[in-house]
């Protein structure tokens, strides 16, 4: 299962207790608190806090898209910088990822760590006129 909470997981309509934002979202009660710490906005400041699912919702996709990094058409994504980088020497070695995506791998030029990026198979020649493939 994978860690980012699915925002459709819950309904827009309906109000949600801790307890129930975090069995619909597969998440702990204490994540649901820490997001209320964070920012999510709750109904009413008192016991049951209630939190619509709406703002849930928007809450879970302005955290999502706060999380992702956009890459320039030169770039691959570095585990040690975080960021966008480019490959040192612009080379790169092109695996399948799965029947329609490839990955890219390379070696940061900042700081020589593991950078990649997943591309659709059908921009793979779009790609191979900026990167050199192994």
């Amino acid at each position: 299962m994978g860690k980012r909470a699915n925002p459709m997981a819950v309904k827009a309509s309906l109000t949600y207790e801790v307890g129930e934002a975090a069995a619909a979202l597969g998440k702990s009660e204490a994540t649901i608190r820490n997001w209320i710490k964070d920012g999510l906005p709750v109904m009413a400041s008192k016991k049951p806090l209630l939190i619509s699912g709406q703002d849930l919702r928007d809450y879970i996709r302005a955290k999502s898209n706060g999380a992702k990094t956009s890459l320039g058409p030169d770039q691959l994504y570095c585990l040690s910088c975080q960021e966008g980088c480019k490959p040192l020497g612009m080379s790169v070695e092109i695996t399948p990822n799965n029947d329609k995506t490839d990955r890219l791998k390379g070696v940061c030029e900042t700081c020589g760590g593991f950078a990649s990026r997943i591309i659709s198979r059908s921009k793979a020649p779009h790609f191979a006129a900026t990167f050199r493939f192994k």
